[in-house]
């Protein structure tokens, strides 16, 4: 199991809210479809805008093994009010999965349609396509990997500038093959995706120069961002971690204004 994020079911979606992003709400929001490619479906995307014309730096959010909910667009909005073009995609429902939890084909498919996100992105009047970056969540922090590795069949996409990758698999990760800053948030007690693995590609990344860095909570799970009771999912121990979310989301949004 490549590792995916327990998210959020469409009833419980308010009560698994990360810590703060609920106070946030973006200047304008919508529903479209990214248009589909040779390799990609039609993709339905939430867009969340911030105030003003000016075009400005776009995010784009990748949702984990459970797939899209109202979660992804709280996160949207959330960047729309420090300043992002944020868009979040559903890559489970154009290929009539409910969850990808087990297979690998869920990060590389969503690897596949952010390529595609990004180069609608790039075409929007409203996003300056020579500033992009990705957020991902477990197995959309997996596809975050896929994408800003050129050892993928594809070259990196143009204008992406960074990436954040939330308790990501970082197995058989090189990382003289990152193209672009990372930064890697992970718990030190995650039986899903464990840590070990990003660290050692945090650490070889540093003695060779690259852009990587790590931040590994002590007695933090898979899923530490996600407001919820304590619980086992697919056989994995999950606890929500307010200090350590709160952390992120400023470590996250210190990490975009630093590249974008």
């Amino acid at each position: 199991m490549r590792g995916c994020a327990v998210v959020l079911s469409a009833i419980l979606t308010l009560s698994f809210l990360p810590a703060r992003l609920g106070a946030a709400d973006a200047a304008t929001s919508l529903t479209t479809s990214i248009p589909a490619t040779s390799e990609t479906p039609q993709i339905p995307a939430y867009v969340a805008r911030p105030a003003g014309s000016t075009p400005a730096p776009g995010v784009l959010v990748l949702h984990g093994c459970d797939g899209y909910t109202k979660h992804y667009a709280l996160i949207s909005d959330w960047l729309a009010s420090h300043g992002y073009v944020a868009v979040a995609i559903d890559s489970l429902r154009p290929r009539g999965k409910k969850n990808s939890c087990g297979d690998w084909s869920g990060s590389r498919n969503e690897a596949k349609d952010a390529r595609a996100t990004l180069a609608w992105m790039r075409s929007q009047p409203y996003v300056d396509g020579s500033r992009l970056a990705l957020l991902g969540y477990s197995m959309g922090g997996i596809a975050t990997l896929d994408v800003v590795d050129p050892n993928q069949p594809e070259r990196p996409p143009d204008g992406l500038r960074a990436a954040v990758a939330y308790y990501p698999s970082c197995r058989n990760r090189v990382a003289a093959s990152v193209s672009v800053p990372l930064q890697i948030l992970d718990g030190d007690a995650d039986d899903w995706t464990p840590a070990p693995p990003c660290q050692v590609l945090a650490t070889d990344a540093a003695e060779i120069g690259k852009p990587v860095s790590i931040m590994t909570y002590p007695g933090a799970t898979h899923a530490f961002n996600v407001k919820a009771p304590d619980r086992i999912r697919y056989g994995h121990h999950l606890r929500h971690d307010p200090t350590a979310s709160a952390d992120a989301e400023t470590r996250t949004l210190d990490f975009f204004r630093k590249y974008l």
